[in-house]
């Protein structure tokens, strides 16, 4: 048999889109390709091939510091990038400071020992190499890429961001001012409002509420903290990185442990804090926004996170609720509708965060109709059947954007890091597709009626409260927060 790889499947997958109705058609005299082994579930065949996907494994090295190294060798491209993940996420920010983690990510790399912010800047951009050093939720990274000729300079840049790092007081102070400024802007996003305030309402007793920095926690962070921060937690502390591209697993372990080889640190506990469960009772958050033109809606609450049994599954449902021009919340509430310019739903699942939420601005005069329409789309997903057409769309449409997204060494390498970070069995990606063609009506109205909140939705609306308030009281119980608050 022959082999399938990545190259023929994205050629199936591209193939089987473009032949069905509504795209265009060949040009008069080009010769018709091949249907045969496509199966077709009305508007959208999907080739047999493509559920045979298997990923290209990578290559599993361990650093002298010890860090597990995932390599995943592609020599299409001259090109190299790397990540190394680190327990530096906002979650480990001591009480009371929120923004720390962030300001180190920030300050890391603007000088070292050797290299003023600009010497950083100018030898990356001869290079043509990116650097990103990401402070995330429950994690941090650091980001490499170059090509291929240029890695082994570009990676002596990071090793001396990362290692030797000096946090100059003058950046804090300028980073702090800019934060500020920030903080104060962003309090006049509706978005922003809506965010801060969901992300309260579903972790207000612990960090996870905290979205930003605080005024009061920009006052205490120092270069000391930082520095405690950073010694702390920029540590090779048990977890993963990977590396993809122009490179072999032996070069890759040569390279990454000559320019890291005396980083080292001690193990870090990872951050485990419970998932709570659904809240029970509907309530209407509604934040003061005088004289908007336009009403945020944000409906939400409690879901799966990333180990879930029921993820897949909530992946095709929601595909067919609120993902993409398809879903039915885009083609209703913005087409059919005309009350927004854009809406979706998703599910945060991750594993400390896991919530489904979905968000759109509307016209004031409209914000009762158009929560009122979202939240019909919400019974109706949950209370009936969806037809055999319109989940075969949605499952082709999860299966051949899986495959197209495969196309390049680093997004495979993505995949395997999270296949590693959240331990997914061995084959978990092979069967992906075979699991989402597997997913039945009855299988979507269950994980429905489950995780889409309707009389449990907890709902954040940011308008005008003199044009809005009294057909808020329709909904549920009514709370008022000051944009302040």
């Amino acid at each position: 048999m022959k082999k399938l790889t990545l190259r023929s499947i994205v050629s199936v997958v591209a193939a089987a889109i473009a032949a069905a109705p509504g795209w265009a058609q060949a040009p008069m005299g080009a010769q018709a390709q091949s249907i045969k082994g496509v199966v077709k579930y009305n508007r959208a065949p999907v080739s047999n091939e493509v559920l045979k996907v298997k990923l290209p494994r990578p290559v599993e090295r361990q650093l002298s510091n010890g860090i597990k190294l995932l390599v995943v060798e592609s020599h299409r491209v001259p090109s190299i990038s790397l990540r190394i993940m680190l327990p530096a996420g906002s979650l480990r920010d001591p009480d009371g400071m929120p923004g720390l983690s962030d300001a180190t990510a920030a300050l890391i790399r603007l000088g070292t020992r050797t290299r003023s912010s600009k010497d950083i800047v100018e030898t990356l951009a001869e290079l043509g190499a990116s650097l990103n050093v990401i402070s995330g939720q429950g994690d941090g990274s650091i980001i490499l890429s170059s090509l291929t000729e240029n890695f082994d300079k570009a990676l002596a840049v990071a090793a001396d961001v990362l290692l030797n790092p000096t946090f100059p007081q003058d950046e804090l102070d300028k980073w702090k001012t800019r934060q500020r400024a920030q903080l104060e802007q962003m309090k006049s996003q509706p978005g922003f409002l809506a965010t801060d305030r969901l992300m309260k309402v579903l972790y207000g007793n612990d960090a996870r509420q905290y979205i930003h920095p605080t005024a009061a926690s920009l006052d205490k962070i120092t270069r000391e903290t930082i520095v405690e921060y950073y010694r702390k937690y920029y540590a090779p502390a048990g977890q993963w990185a990977g590396i993809s591209g122009d490179i072999t697993p032996a070069e890759a372990v040569a390279k990454l442990n000559g320019a890291l080889g005396s980083w080292k640190g001690g193990p870090v506990e990872r951050v485990t804090l419970p998932l709570p469960p659904p809240i029970a009772e509907k309530k209407v958050y509604l934040i003061s926004r005088p004289n908007s033109v336009q009403t945020v809606l944000l409906v939400a609450n409690h879901a799966i996170d990333r180990n879930s049994p029921d993820y897949v599954t909530c992946q095709v449902m929601n595909r067919v609720l609120g993902a993409g021009p398809s879903s039915r919340l885009f083609r209703i509430v913005r087409e059919e509708k005309g009350y927004t310019y854009g809406i979706g739903s998703n599910f945060n699942a991750a594993r400390v965060y896991g919530y489904f939420a979905t968000q759109t601005s509307v016209r004031t005069e409209v914000t009762e109709p158009a929560l009122q329409e979202i939240l019909t789309q919400f019974a109706d997903i949950r209370d009936r059947a969806v037809p055999a057409d319109e989940l075969a769309d949605a499952k082709s449409a999860i299966v051949a954007g899986f495959v197209l997204g495969l196309e390049s060494s680093a997004a495979v390498l993505s995949q395997w890091m999270t296949q590693r970070e959240y331990n997914l069995p061995e084959d978990y990606w092979d069967t992906y597709p075979q699991k989402v063609m597997a997913t039945t009506a009855e299988d979507v109205e269950r994980v429905a009626k489950k995780y889409v909140p309707l009389d449990n939705a907890q709902i954040i609306v940011v308008g005008d409260v003199t044009k809005i308030g009294e057909v808020m009281k329709k909904f549920g119980p009514v709370e008022e927060i000051g944009p302040e608050n």
